[in-house]
């Protein structure tokens, strides 16, 4: 009776041996394929990162070109490379959209500016001897040569080979010659 059972218990074993095995590899198989999506998770986020930096240093840029030019409309914004700092060969092509978005202008009134500030000093010529209204029916007090307009700049990046798109828009607030217009 004892040799009965051990063939018995043997392929028992067996049988429990092989559904481990099968539960093993699809423990491994699921461990593989979970890593690989982290992976790939990974590296979209490095390149929507990287895609927001280039758009990002690009509105820099442009915001600089606005300090230093006196007509920003004429401002350049063709296409510009951007490359990351970080070791690769990645590159982005920023796309700006030219700066013709004023938002909004309202007159700088001459008591609001500052004489020691060397920017508001072109501001205190005064454009001619109109005044504004305010609400109450009163008249505010002489209007500067400038305005005060807020402008957006867009700037986006489309990688082609992640498909990540990045769009950003920042709004700035500019003083012009009053004889500057929103377009």
């Amino acid at each position: 009776m004892i040799v009965q059972t051990k063939r018995r218990q043997q392929g028992a074993t067996l049988l429990v041996g092989m559904i481990m095995l099968v539960v093993l590899t699809l423990l491994v198989v699921f461990a593989i394929r979970s890593g690989n999506t982290n992976l790939k998770i990974a590296g979209n986020m490095q390149v929507q990162v990287e895609a927001s930096a280039a758009v990002q240093q690009s509105i820099e840029k442009i915001l600089e070109d606005i300090v230093l030019v006196e007509n920003f409309t004429l401002i350049d914004t063709a296409d510009a490379k951007y490359q990351p700092s970080a070791t690769g060969n990645a590159s982005y092509a920023v796309t700006i959209l030219p700066l013709k978005n004023c938002k909004v202008e309202s007159p700088v009134a001459n008591a609001s500016l500052d004489p020691t500030n060397p920017s508001d000093v072109p501001c205190f010529e005064s454009p001619d001897a109109d005044k504004a209204i305010k609400a109450d029916g009163s008249l505010t007090t002489t209007l500067s040569a400038c305005k005060s307009q807020q402008w957006d700049i867009e700037a986006s990046v489309t990688d082609t080979n992640s498909g990540a798109k990045v769009t950003q828009v920042q709004g700035i607030s500019i003083r012009v010659p009053a004889t500057v217009d929103c377009l």
